[in-house]
């Protein structure tokens, strides 16, 4: 655990006999123990007026600590005093960022750094009274707008005090974002050091364990932010290495810690992880798409690294981008697609690095187009149909912008039996902006124009995050075709991305498979 510490407001700097008599009236503020962020001695109401510090010291720190003694403190004199002090206007901020070394998780001290594990203010936010409405339900996050104080530093840890002074629930800043991000609540809310990180690192990868994906070769994702109890941040792991992401810079400091603690409690349950790249997702503007800035901790990656996937080998590239060549979020539907492509003509638009057209090929489909407006993509590909012993020289691949691809396909009556729409939610690439939920009914009916006319099959993936269910823009684009389909299958997040039952905004991804018939007649 760490030090503990409680720095008093203005009013006790000038009264520091009353900081001896607090001491002596409850000292259980002074233990060091996550308890001390659950509500104090109700009678002394000091609750919005404390501001509790946690550090994570070096080993020789820890030993002096340990080695040291508490002076005992007078009685109180005049236990009164406490109460008829008003201090309530006086707060203030106190141990902001630091250059002191901070270990990690093994004890190591590590040099100096900009962010919150080495010195971390737990900071008083009183909630709204709308706020602690919402805060009712137990939400993963709250918007900055249901506290009172919005000023508050990227990353700063937080609990949020109800009118009574009461705690609510623990958690971190993200004003880049606008939001809370809360980690617990309640009684069970704690202070987001060291300690609890490990032990939502530890439970998730329980989790992970019994889904039989932690194998030290695969790709599953670790942690799911709100699912697994950490909002804005997620861990994927892609065999002997991982990547941590932060969704803003100020969560990047707890990030890099969550990184620490993976690389000593997988190799120490017998998964060789030898180091995590860190990723700060820059918040996307318009059609523009979300940027990425990356660091190491541990051993740096290869450039190319290749992972398995249901002992089906892909290439990944964990550093440079927010997309490393792998959505691990499809994984069962790509183990799926095997059931609708056997012998059939396949169609592949936004193919990316074609891990589902690899998918389609090793499950016997005749020929798979693959569609991409980049030739980096394509050519990663290829070369994963190589990895799995298939030749690319046997299907074709189209560096196009896939509208006018489809339109060009549509012209010369070119067919297919199953065509996979799996786009991104924004593009400023292609000839065009392209945004799914504005233009997604068109796509799918330029898609289904290339459908036989008695049939075929339709793969339709969609973000709900930004915008309509899937199924609603599938109503939308076949009215667009003039053409009526059956609902084989509606799918989502496979089980290594839990989320809350009481956030569906988490369960982001929908993936439908239609069996499409026939032009209606005029």
């Amino acid at each position: 655990m760490g030090e503990f510490w409680v720095e008093l407001l203005e009013s006790f700097d000038e009264s520091p006999e009353l900081f001896e008599e607090l001491f002596d009236e409850s000292p259980e503020l002074f233990e060091e123990s996550p308890e001390v962020f659950e509500e104090p001695d109700c009678e002394l109401e000091l609750a919005p007026l404390l501001l509790v510090v946690w550090v994570f010291p070096c080993p020789e720190a820890q030993a002096a600590r340990d080695a040291s003694t508490r002076t005992p403190h007078k009685k109180i004199a005049n236990p009164e005093r406490l109460r008829r002090t008003d201090i309530r206007s006086s707060h203030r901020h106190v141990g902001e960022r630091t250059e002191e070394a901070a270990p990690g998780p093994s004890g190591s001290c590590r040099g100096p750094e900009r962010h919150y594990d080495a010195r971390m203010p737990l900071l008083g936010l009183t909630l709204t009274p709308a706020g602690e409405e919402r805060l009712a339900a137990r939400p993963p996050q709250l918007a900055l707008s249901d506290v009172q104080t919005r000023d508050v530093e990227p990353g700063r840890p937080v609990r949020l005090l109800d009118a009574r002074g009461r705690t609510r629930a623990a958690g971190v800043a993200d004003p880049e974002n606008e939001l809370l991000r809360l980690w617990s609540h309640g009684d069970e809310s704690r202070a987001p050091d060291a300690a609890f990180l490990r032990g939502k690192l530890a439970a998730a990868l329980e989790l992970r364990r019994t889904l039989g994906l932690a194998d030290g070769e695969s790709a599953y994702r670790l942690v799911n932010g709100e699912g697994d109890g950490l909002s804005g941040l997620a861990a994927d792991v892609y065999g002997p290495f991982a990547v941590v992401t932060a969704l803003s810079r100020g969560l990047l400091g707890h990030a890099r810690l969550l990184a620490q603690w993976a690389l000593e409690l997988l190799p120490a349950t017998g998964l060789p992880l030898r180091g995590a790249v860190l990723k700060a997702r820059l918040k996307a503007s318009g059609n523009a798409p979300e940027r990425s800035k990356d660091d190491v901790v541990g051993e740096t990656p290869p450039d190319k690294l290749v992972v398995r996937e249901s002992r089906v080998p892909y290439e990944v590239h964990l550093r440079g981008g927010i997309n490393v060549g792998l959505f691990t979020d499809m994984r069962e539907h790509r183990a799926g697609l095997g059931r609708f492509v056997r012998g059939k003509r396949v169609l592949n638009t936004f193919a990316y690095t074609g891990a589902l057209s690899v998918a389609a090929a090793r499950a016997g489909a005749a020929v798979i187009t693959s569609v991409d407006l980049a030739a980096g993509p394509l050519a990663w590909a290829r070369a994963n149909f190589a990895l799995s012993g298939l030749d690319p020289a046997a299907h074709r691949w189209e560096i196009s912008d896939v509208f006018r691809f489809l339109e060009a396909e549509r012209a010369r009556r070119a067919a297919y039996d199953v065509v996979i729409l799996d786009p991104p939610t924004v593009s400023g690439a292609r000839a065009a902006l392209w945004a799914q939920k504005r233009d997604y009914p068109e796509l799918i009916a330029a898609a289904c124009a290339l459908l036989p006319d008695e049939g075929g099959h339709l793969w339709i993936s969609s973000n709900t995050h930004r915008g309509p269910s899937v199924l609603k823009q599938v109503d939308a684009g076949l009215a667009l075709a003039r053409r009526e389909a059956q609902l084989l299958e509606l799918g989502g997040l496979p089980p290594d991305y839990p989320t809350p039952l009481n956030w569906p905004a988490a369960r982001y991804l929908e993936v439908c498979q239609l069996r499409v018939g026939g032009p209606l007649p005029d």
